[in-house]
């Protein structure tokens, strides 16, 4: 598979020549670079490498970290809802969706819930994540379609911690190309209300596969206090922040993919032959010259 050409080419014989721990940390390298929506793909190139599913295994420990670091999507009773340290409940199988506040277990290689049981909601935090998740659908709906959201709320020591995850993606691989979107913020407060602390991670990354392997992995951390003396303007406040924060961020990718396509990519590719067509690398055995080149390499 392409997406580990560039990072190093492992044979049979060469896995038999290095420790069993390193096997397990290469290929455990292998599958938390794996690209959105090929996570799959990966595991199975993974284990056609290591040839001992106990290794894989062993492997698998990165998984979870694999899945929250991606807010990988999932379906509980049929809705979409994401995969999130936030989410958590045991640092490994079992998650907790706060969008039906119901928890269940996570098959990583399935990608399927199952165990699915009703959980209780924390009552103070409830009335400010409602809100946020209210405020913020009309937003989502314009920008990101095909969106998914988990906001999840809670209360320690008088002080309000709302973290809002937001995930869309579009996998085209018949096309070859897969790519993803991905934000998180984090608000605490008072439980009286009045300025919250805002701090927002947004991500982009795109696999671009055809005849090649080209990502793109975009981040951006912000920062910022807004006001929220009730949950109903405390919402409207943070959409806004929210919504000038990745529009900002978009029209700067989109701008610095402009200045890329303009200087740096054209510096990059090489010219072609006095044929103005390209070599057919393939046939070139073909001709004596080829045979020249490699009888002498």
């Amino acid at each position: 598979k392409q997406w580990y050409q560039r990072r190093v080419a492992i044979t049979a014989g060469g896995l038999e020549e290095i420790s069993e721990d390193e096997r397990v940390r290469i290929a455990s390298d292998f599958v938390k670079s794996a690209p959105p929506g090929e996570f799959k793909e990966v595991v199975n190139d993974v284990r056609v490498l290591l040839a001992n599913d106990k290794l894989l295994t062993r492997a698998s420990s990165v998984f979870y970290e694999y899945a929250t670091d991606q807010f990988t999507t999932v379906k509980v009773d049929g809705e979409d809802t994401l995969i999130t340290k936030d989410g958590s409940l045991d640092g490994s199988k079992r998650f907790y969706d706060p969008n039906s506040s119901k928890s269940f277990t996570y098959n990583y290689l399935k990608n399927e819930a199952s165990d699915i049981q009703e959980e209780d909601r924390d009552a103070d935090a409830e009335k400010w994540r409602e809100a946020i998740q209210v405020a913020l659908k009309p937003y989502l709906d314009e920008f990101f379609p095909a969106h998914v959201t988990a906001i999840y709320g809670k209360v320690e020591d008088d002080q309000v911690s709302i973290t809002v995850c937001i995930e869309d993606h579009k996998y085209n691989p018949n096309n070859f190309w897969n790519g993803k979107w991905k934000s998180k913020w984090d608000v605490k407060f008072p439980t009286a209300g009045g300025y919250a602390k805002v701090e927002g991670t947004m991500s982009a990354q795109v696999h671009y596969y055809e005849d090649g392997n080209v990502q793109l992995l975009s981040n951006k951390n912000v920062e910022e206090s807004i006001q929220l003396s009730s949950p109903n303007e405390g919402a409207t406040n943070l959409v806004e922040y929210i919504k000038k924060s990745e529009t900002e961020y978009q029209l700067a990718i989109n701008e610095n993919y402009n200045s890329m396509s303009n200087n740096t990519f054209k510096a990059l590719r090489r010219n072609l032959p006095i044929t103005q067509s390209l070599i057919d690398w393939h046939k070139l055995h073909g001709f004596q010259v080829g045979k020249d080149i490699m009888n002498k390499s």
